[in-house]
């Protein structure tokens, strides 16, 4: 988890009116199990992204970032941005964020798509056979050789997946 500094509350509170109380609570006591749940994303979300929460709350779909993504990866689905990595990964290169009005997607958050890869039967290492493509794709080189994948080194990008030509990678 990316620490909290002070650009982040700074977005944060431009969005959401919060008590001292609620601020403190936030500042001070752990991630509980409700907030956990509060805080799952509905939807693949562009990096970059707020909390689902405040996501939700901010982001009016407005179509801004789908507008300056250079690969057009970002759609509006139900008045809310939504990452499809289908046909091409996603770079990270912020422009989605700098062109957000709202916020909802703000350079001060995660660097991270939060989706990771999750390999299927059809994968040839799962069969017992050699490939290493989605290794050697990786930009982070988080995936190791028995598909291990370092969430700390990974952000998302959806490289793997596209460069399965198996189509065994699908991220969640």
């Amino acid at each position: 988890m990316q620490p909290r500094n002070e650009q982040y509350y700074e977005a944060y509170l431009n969005h959401k009116q919060i008590s001292r109380r609620g601020l403190l609570r936030t500042l001070f006591h752990s991630v509980d199990k409700g907030q956990k749940e509060h805080n799952i994303r509905l939807a693949h979300r562009p990096p970059f992204a707020a909390e689902e929460h405040l996501f939700l709350a901010v982001c009016t779909g407005c179509g801004d970032c789908t507008q300056v993504c250079p690969y057009n990866l970002i759609q509006i689905q139900q008045q809310k941005a939504v990452l499809e990595l289908d046909y091409m990964s996603c770079n990270l290169c912020g422009k989605c964020a700098e062109s957000c009005s709202t916020n909802a997607l703000n350079s001060v958050f995660k660097q991270d798509t939060e989706l990771r890869p999750n390999f299927s039967s059809k994968c040839l290492v799962k069969q017992n056979q050699f490939c290493t493509m989605c290794q050697d794709k990786c930009p982070q080189k988080a995936i190791s050789e028995n598909l291990a994948v370092n969430d700390e080194l990974c952000n998302g990008c959806g490289e793997c997946k596209i460069s399965c030509f198996l189509s065994a990678i699908q991220l969640v």
